[in-house]
């Protein structure tokens, strides 16, 4: 199983770590059959976000942690190169650059918070799902001693 997060539930995984979003993180860096496909362009926005001096200082996090941060998602993903331009999101094309990674990494799943995104609900193949809808599907897929169900619900 391939998926790509979209930054926001990226950042959502490093600000709260109960939450869905990092549950998903966790799942994905746990178990090798499910595979993180990311894009620089991802990353930087991932990077810049957790910059920002509120994020900084709301959770007190350094240059060096976010660094780290970045560096540790990277390692931990398939790191496609960005060629298709499709543009799909009018409401907001920032989030193109998602729906590329998506369709260049031949993911299955795009798991994003981002209403403009989940609209779309499929875009060539790949379904765009909320996180909660994520952990239900890897639940289904891989079976409840991955993820008990009382745990996302």
């Amino acid at each position: 199983m391939r998926i790509t997060l979209d930054t926001n539930v990226l950042v959502s995984a490093f600000i709260s770590k109960q939450g869905q979003p990092a549950a998903i993180l966790d799942i994905i860096l746990t178990f090798p059959e499910i595979e993180l496909v990311l894009s620089e362009p991802i990353l930087n926005e991932f990077r810049d976000v957790l910059s920002r001096q509120v994020v900084r200082e709301r959770f007190d996090y350094s240059a060096r942690e976010i660094d780290q941060f970045v560096n540790a998602i990277r390692n931990a993903s398939t790191i496609v190169n960005v060629k298709s331009n499709f543009k799909v999101v009018s409401e907001d094309p920032k989030d193109d650059i998602v729906i590329n990674t998506s369709c260049d990494g031949k993911v299955d799943y795009t798991v994003t918070g981002d209403s403009h995104l989940q609209k779309l609900k499929h875009f060539k193949g790949i379904r765009i799902v909320k996180p909660r809808s994520m952990l239900n599907i890897i639940r289904r897929r891989f079976g409840e001693f991955i993820i008990p169900k009382r745990e996302f619900e």
